[in-house]
């Protein structure tokens, strides 16, 4: 459509990982650059969420025309590998509507910033309520907490995100998905659910909501203890005072066997 457009930074080209790819591929700068924009490009028009159905490393290779692109993607850890095909990493942070109008906004703050700098930066430093000063602050704490998403600051609106984002988010923070102190452990405890169990369940929770077109959401941690509250995927099944395995939870249990 015309008119449309995707965010690239303009130093992509010096980025040691761009670097890397020329390496492994044994390709130029140019040519791998030239890839990145389709494979971008292509994310942008046809997914929302990053995953892309059906495509797989050799058909980057063979869309670019850059032998081992696909892998090479892979191994620098701007692409996964996904179920229904492969996920873009750390999409929404990049491409989509949403990081298109977070880059319209930063540079609306940069430039009104450049052309009033010497007479409204008195007025930054000395008067809180100004406008340019509130923008300023907002992509400040943005910026700060984009890694964040399950703690943001104080008046900062959370957003739907789908889990595999999350997951990557908390990766990158180096910190748990689930946190040692969520309400889902004490209540495991109180009801009885074992460690296994809730093992189980959270396998199967990644499993579900990682599948193209789920649903997203703004607290994952709060939809996990509530899928084990409601005992939503129906693993277990009380008898006697304790908890079994009902058939589908077999199954789940054969599945992933062996799953970190």
């Amino acid at each position: 459509m015309a008119g449309e457009w995707i965010k690239m930074r303009g130093n992509l080209w010096d980025d040691p990982r761009v670097s890397k790819l020329c390496d492994l591929t044994d390709s130029s700068e140019a040519a791998v650059v030239g890839g990145l924009y389709w494979l971008w490009a292509t994310a942008d028009q046809h997914t929302e969420d990053g995953v892309m159905p059906g495509l797989t490393a050799r058909a980057i290779d063979r869309k670019t025309g850059i032998q081992g692109f696909g892998d090479a993607l892979i191994q620098i850890g701007w692409l996964a590998d996904h179920p229904e095909g492969v996920r873009i990493v750390n999409f929404e942070e990049h491409n989509g509507a949403s990081a298109k109008k977070r880059s319209i906004t930063s540079k609306r703050v940069a430039n009104h910033r450049s052309g009033n700098a010497d007479v409204t930066q008195p007025a930054l430093q000395n008067d809180d309520t100004s406008v340019t000063g509130a923008l300023a602050r907002e992509e400040k704490i943005r910026e700060e907490t984009k890694d964040i998403p399950h703690t943001p600051q104080a008046g900062q609106r959370r957003t739907a995100i789908a889990l595999q984002t999350y997951l990557d988010h908390c990766k990158q923070a180096g910190e748990k998905p689930i946190p040692a102190d969520d309400a889902v452990f004490a209540y495991a405890k109180e009801a009885g659910i074992s460690d296994e169990f809730l093992r189980l369940q959270w396998l199967e929770f990644k499993d579900r909501y990682s599948i193209d077109g789920a649903k997203r959401y703004k607290k994952w941690p709060t939809v996990f203890e509530k899928s084990v509250r409601g005992n939503w995927f129906r693993l277990w099944y009380a008898k006697d005072g304790a908890y079994e395995l009902t058939t589908t939870g077999q199954q789940a249990k054969a599945v992933h066997r062996g799953s970190a």
